[in-house]
């Protein structure tokens, strides 16, 4: 049926409609709705029927109707009644009501008015859905107009910019024909030209030299750290002890420094938020907090249907879009199961943590680590139960065994999860870390080993900057979990480890030319013989 056809066959009704209410209307009118009973009071004289007397009083009285309900008039007599029983009162004639039916035409009006009423309602909103529809069309439009426009302004500029370029280029052409038709040369502009590439590449090569320099220095560094730690462990073989595999080894707990002790505050948390670009260490605090968690007793439990689980070991990952939908599905009611457990033991809620901290896995502390949570949607998982798992995580679940931590590549929520109206603004207000990232020789982005922690939240005005802990890139967070730290690096290995390993293997001292080719081969750019032997000597051999 098409939508003309829709619209007139609903016109047509509520119009038939409205002729049934003014036909019912009409003909529930009635000049005598009721039943009545015509008598007239006809009083005896005292003289007789058939006196002057009793002709007058029946011209005076008898002459004149009286009327009364039907039903009145049947109760005459009786308890109630509003009629006597007089001799003088006298049945004239039954007067029936000329529309016995208008009860029933009077209920036709109703219906067929309260049917319009119906339809207007359903009609008003559907048109309040097509009215919300067009103006998201209009807003839809009005962005696509906007962003054609917004290339063809780009478009313009490039093309004015490329203009520019060609005439500036016909320009430099056209002196450099009439320096050399007038004999002159262009020399001593070639030769500030490459003096000025000489000098920016000198200024790379500086910094390079000094990013290798700081190298070299913290790999001595993290060597004596190395040292330190292995000496304590080899204190400790002496009084061998058996170990509960459920248990971290207390040998290898990890005790941070003092500028790394904000990290303990943190997870003191029930839910907190780590953002930052592609590379900025996101991943590094995630696995210290995994570990230092692990050491004090928490199961941790990885949601991410990104990884791969095999190469995780000490952890519960879940990547599997079922398994993810059970787990967020069952932690609510997880939560009020711990909460009755509390009040049957007569306990204060704050006291069940102490009560569980000798259970282990799900029964016991949990630590859940939300990463790669934008694609969550994408791979399967409910939006609706993963909104109803933030907004369970959002409240102090930390008092009944359980912490969350939420990894998002940025600030815009709504990419986490399309369910978060409502909400989104308490998971901004949550305690967060933005990692810093710099931008790196290949232009990709690398940890600066900085952060902005904000306690209160996005909109902190007081961010505080702190130390990332380098934590080794690792998923083994078993008893062989090495100790020392490591120092965050891209995708791709540096061009510092690179040429280290590079004069190492070569078993001997290199020629200047072959760095040249090494440094060229990993950076792309061009080294002078000065930076070769700069770096020769960075390079140790024993000679």
């Amino acid at each position: 049926m098409s939508k003309g056809a829709g619209v007139a066959i609903e016109l047509i009704s509520v119009g038939g409609l409205f002729l049934g209410a003014i036909a019912c209307t009409l003909s529930s009118l009635s000049k005598q709705p009721y039943d009545l009973v015509e008598v007239r009071f006809c009083p005896l004289s005292a003289n007789g029927e058939n006196t002057k007397e009793q002709i007058e009083l029946d011209k005076q009285y008898c002459s004149i109707p009286r009327f009364l309900l039907k039903e009145d008039w049947d109760l005459r007599g009786y308890y109630g009644s509003r009629v006597p029983l007089r001799d003088d009162v006298r049945l004239k004639n039954f007067l029936p009501s000329d529309n016995p039916n208008q009860h029933w035409a009077l209920t036709g009006t109703a219906l067929c008015l309260a049917t319009i009423s119906g339809v207007i309602a359903v009609r008003n909103e559907l048109l309040n859905r097509k009215y919300y529809q067009w103006v998201e069309e209009m807003k839809t439009a009005g962005f696509d107009k906007w962003t054609e426009e917004k290339s063809v302004r780009d478009l313009t500029a490039f093309k004015r910019q490329l203009s520019t370029q060609f005439w500036a280029d016909v320009s430099t052409a056209k002196d450099n024909e009439r320096r050399i038709d007038s004999g002159l040369t262009n020399t001593e502009r070639l030769n500030l030209e490459q003096q000025l590439e000489d000098n920016l590449n000198m200024t790379q090569y500086d910094l390079m030299i000094a990013q290798l320099r700081r190298k070299i220095a913290e790999e001595k560094l993290g060597e004596t750290k190395a040292d330190k730690e292995s000496e304590k462990l080899s204190k400790t073989k002496d009084k061998p002890e058996k170990e509960d595999i459920t248990q971290p080894s207390t040998n290898k707990k990890l005790e941070l420094e003092e500028s790394y002790q904000w990290i303990y505050k943190l997870l003191k948390l029930p839910f907190r938020v780590l953002s930052g670009e592609q590379g900025s260490g996101k991943s590094t605090l995630e696995r210290l907090m995994i570990r230092l968690l692990k050491d004090d007793g928490w199961y941790v439990v990885v949601v991410n249907p990104e990884t791969n689980p095999a190469v995780w070991s000490g952890v519960k990952v879940l990547a599997d879009a079922e398994e993810i939908n059970d787990f967020f599905q069952q932690f609510p009611e997880t939560i009020k199961s711990r909460q009755q457990e509390a009040r049957q033991l007569k306990i204060d809620e704050d006291d069940y943590l102490d009560t569980i901290r000798d259970r282990r896995g799900l029964n016991g502390k949990v630590a859940v680590f939300l990463m790669e949570t934008n694609t969550y949607e994408v791979h399967g998982v409910d939006a609706q139960i993963w909104a109803d798992f933030l907004k369970q995580s959002l409240t102090n679940i930390r008092k009944w065994g359980y912490t969350v931590c939420l990894t998002a590549h940025s600030d815009n929520q709504t990419s986490v999860s399309s369910k978060l109206k409502g909400f989104s603004a308490l998971i901004n207000s949550a305690p967060r870390v933005d990692c810093i990232s710099k931008a790196g020789l290949d232009g990709e982005a690398v940890s600066s080993g900085k952060a902005w922690l904000k306690m209160k939240g996005v909109d902190d005005k007081e961010p505080l900057e702190v130390e990332l802990y380098h934590y080794p890139k690792s998923k083994n967070f078993g008893d062989d979990e090495p100790l020392e730290q490591e120092e965050p690096t891209n995708e791709d290995t540096d061009w510092e480890e690179e040429i280290l390993k590079w004069g190492n293997n070569l078993k001997r001292r290199p020629t200047p030319a072959e760095i040249k080719t090494k440094f060229k081969e990993l950076t792309n750019l061009e080294l002078n013989q000065e930076g070769a032997q700069d770096i020769l000597k960075l390079l140790v051999y024993d000679d």
